[in-house]
């Protein structure tokens, strides 16, 4: 090599070295960035990764051309694989042939280089498999070795992150301790660069997991940044506020979330958040956390508890306020049904406790049993048994779903026996009449007699709850219909027996529909008709008990509602796995 030639070859060398300094500040820069980004920063993130790329092709261009060789290519460690892999970009190879390059721990000369930190020409006899895998004739690697110093500039830890790797020296040439001393010097930055790539990598990685942890999260997650912006809206909170698959990210809260009283609430807490209270003052014990309640695109109502905190950076400024929409939808129901459930429980009981107590004590008076005939003695009796029947019945059905609860559907206590339809139907309508006189209940089954096997106190049950909820929600009185046909068996269902309840009531919209059976459904408050919302949760388990199937359709609002019941008319043992449908087909 003449003298020009190395003064040339040294002033590249020195023009490289600036271009990587600028890329180290670079890295350092989007490093930074990165962990101040939030999710509407990916787009950028992908450029700085191009970036980074086209400052690593120009590296392995420059070094190959400087040590004048064929072939140019970074190596890096893959903790996964255990072995040493090169990475695009590279100078002379293909993506495919990138893509093959790979040297196990133990074998070849780049893994000697990284165990050792020490360069190395290879020699056909050091690397013959590296050199014929990759059809090449002799090569050269030195290790890419990071420095970390201290504030004086003492060594504290060197870490090896990879190699680089040049091969075939142009014009027939091998490569001598000049070209290591030139690839020594180039690698030195090439590993910074490395290094922070690598580091860079990872943030992003650590970011796309954090993000997805966000999606992922069942509460909803709102982030607003100082000037009132959304910056972060994970997909529980976009359900909740946005619609029409519009972006929220970057437009102020305001323009995003139209519901009035959270925005309110957002307000308050993003000027709490800017103006803390004085930590002097008493925390107020007994503030209640805000609540909102939301209803979704079947009208369905949800109560979420919001919960604020300010971010901050590692210098402590403000970066914005993070809300938490913690779903209370359920836990609310259940301190309603408690409450209501104690009350309504309360009455009942009291309701049959009543006349027991009133014909008991009208009996005890009557000490010679004088004042009353023969016929109106066994009248009080039939009353007094008749509640005891109906107190019974209460405390079953608390027992029910108390095994519901615990065990599901087959939790029930059946007792098998053959029962015939039509005289539960008239026992259960002559009960329900006496509570309402505007209402008319009418049997109508075809054929009249049907025979099922099933538990008696249990079909009860049953038409008890849908006609009482066909009382409920008919304010204004009407008919109330009672159905019953036979069904054939068919591919999706043995023989059974559809029981309908047809009302002139209220009606309902279909999202109502598909929620028949859930507890806690109260309807869609059209009518304060008060209840636990447990009621056609407790068909629905004995539905399920006998492998059946419970539906109900309306034509609309004011036009009425008929509630179904499939059952099978013989129970079999081996249904206790058969599956269940819970709308009709």
């Amino acid at each position: 090599m003449t003298p020009d030639d190395r003064e040339q070859l040294l002033k590249q060398v020195e023009q490289l070295q600036h271009e990587l300094a600028e890329a180290r500040l670079k890295m350092s820069e989007l490093e930074h960035k990165t962990s101040t980004s939030t999710s509407a920063d990916v787009g950028d993130i992908s450029v700085t990764i191009s970036e980074f790329e086209d400052t690593l092709r120009r590296l392995v261009q420059r070094t190959a051309m400087i040590v004048q060789a064929e072939k140019c290519v970074v190596m890096v460690r893959d903790r996964e694989a255990g072995c040493l892999v090169a990475r695009t970009p590279a100078f002379g190879l293909s993506e495919e042939e990138v893509k093959a390059y790979r040297v196990i721990e133990g074998e070849g000369g780049s893994d000697t280089v990284y165990q050792s930190g020490e360069p190395l020409v290879f020699a056909s006899a050091q690397a013959a498999n590296e050199l014929d895998r990759l059809k090449v004739r002799n090569g050269i690697s030195v290790p890419l070795l990071v420095e970390k110093r201290d504030d004086n500039n003492m060594l504290m830890e060197r870490i090896t992150v990879g190699v680089l790797n040049c091969f075939n020296k142009r014009y027939g040439g091998e490569f001598n301790d000049e070209d290591i001393r030139l690839l020594e010097r180039l690698s030195r930055s090439a590993a910074a660069v490395i290094a922070n790539a690598q580091m860079f990598q990872e943030v992003v990685a650590e970011k796309e997991k954090l993000v997805q942890t966000l999606e992922s999260l069942t509460a909803g997650l709102l982030l607003i940044n100082q000037k009132n912006r959304v910056v972060q809206m994970n997909a529980h909170a976009r359900q909740m506020f946005v619609e029409g698959g519009v972006d929220p990210l970057n437009r102020p809260f305001t323009d995003v979330i139209q519901h009035e009283e959270c925005k309110s609430i957002l307000q308050r807490m993003i000027q709490d958040s800017v103006n803390p209270l004085p930590t002097s003052l008493p925390p107020e014990e007994n503030k209640k956390p805000d609540e909102i309640r939301v209803y979704d695109s079947d009208g369905r109502e949800f109560i979420y508890q919001m919960h604020a905190a300010t971010v901050r950076d590692d210098a402590n400024n403000l970066l914005g306020t993070v809300i938490i929409f913690n779903d209370v939808t359920e836990l609310r129901n259940l301190e309603q049904m408690k409450t209501n459930f104690v009350s309504i429980v309360a009455h009942e009981l009291r309701t049959p406790l009543t006349p027991m107590k009133g014909f008991i004590r009208t009996l005890l008076d009557d000490v010679n049993e004088e004042w009353y005939l023969l016929e109106d003695r066994r009248e009080f009796y039939t009353i007094i048994d008749e509640n005891i029947d109906r107190l019974s019945r209460l405390i079953n059905d608390l027992l029910n779903i108390s095994r519901i609860e615990r065990l599901g559907a087959q939790g029930l206590e059946m007792t098998w026996e053959q029962v015939e339809l039509h005289e539960v139907a008239d026992s259960v309508v002559t009960m329900q009449r006496g509570r309402t006189d505007r209402h008319t209940l009418v049997v109508d089954f075809s054929p009249e007699h049907i025979i099922i096997e099933t538990d008696k106190d249990m079909i009860q049950n049953v038409l008890h709850n849908i006609i009482s909820n066909s009382i409920k929600y008919a304010p204004g009185g009407g008919e109330i219909r009672i159905l019953a046909r036979i069904e054939p068996a068919n591919a999706e269902h043995p023989e059974s027996v559809v029981i309908g309840v047809k009302d002139q009531g209220m009606g309902m919209t279909e999202p109502f529909l598909k929620r028949i059976g859930e507890k806690f459904n109260r309807g869609d408050g059209r009518t304060k008709s008060g209840g636990t919302g447990i009621g056609l949760w407790l068909v629905k388990n004995i539905v399920l008990a006998h492998h059946g199937a419970m539906w109900a359709e309306s034509p609309g609002i004011d036009q009425g509602t008929t509630f179904w019941v499939r059952l099978p008319v013989v129970h079999r043992e081996d249904d206790n796995d058969a599956p269940v449908t819970m709308q009709k087909d």
